[in-house]
């Protein structure tokens, strides 16, 4: 079977002072050209999920050619607009979504991931205190396409509104430990605090 990745790429950075969080230059190369090294391992294709074609042309110009952009129909929905345009442009079954600043994407765990999403909608982790990781997670293009249609119609804007209307399977972060002791694949970049502390992470590809 083959499966898709979508990177969400067009949120604004405001806790960055408004940058262009995804082309952040970490070690000399772009934020998300790392999370773009990681998926490459697991999926067959990836998609870009922008704001708008200017920022895709930016995206283009940093990243080279060869990635195909989604670009946002709907404003002020959060990432929900950014997931619905880039499903919309998957090919295969099964999409795994990830923010553009998850520099530590375990391949394992995507691929545990996919597994689990076998006969479900979508495979979420969960952690001990009951929250989600709706955005390092698996969806069933379809249902996850038509819930979130329906969530925005209604005006709702957070992104478990999709999500708790479809048959999910939550994978315990326990689950997710054997294959990520450290849980680092849920690391993300946020602050100027935050891109400090990235150069003392190893590298655990």
């Amino acid at each position: 079977m083959s499966y898709s990745a979508l990177i969400l790429a067009g949120g604004m950075g405001s806790r960055l002072g408004y940058r262009e969080k995804a082309l952040i230059d970490i070690n000399g190369r772009p934020l998300i050209d790392l999370v773009i090294e990681r998926l490459e391992n697991v999926a067959d294709s990836i998609i870009i999920s922008v704001r708008d074609r200017a920022q895709g042309e930016l995206m283009e110009s940093c990243l080279g050619g060869g990635f195909r952009f989604a670009y946002d129909e709907h404003r002020n929905v959060g990432p929900m607009a950014g997931i619905l345009s880039g499903l919309l442009e998957c090919e295969n079954e099964f999409c795994f979504v990830a923010a553009c600043d998850m520099p530590f994407i375990n391949g394992d765990v995507i691929r545990l991931l996919f597994r689990r999403s076998k006969n479900y909608d979508a495979a979420i982790p969960r952690w001990e205190d009951g929250s989600l990781e709706p955005l390092h997670a698996v969806y069933r293009c379809a249902p996850m396409i038509r819930e979130t249609r329906k969530a925005i119609d209604r005006g709702e804007t957070i992104i478990l509104a999709p999500v708790l209307r479809m048959n999910v399977n939550f994978v315990t972060v326990d689950d997710i430990r054997k294959f990520d002791p450290d849980l680092r694949t849920f690391i993300n970049i946020n602050t100027q605090e935050d891109m400090r502390e990235l150069s003392s992470f190893q590298d655990d590809r």
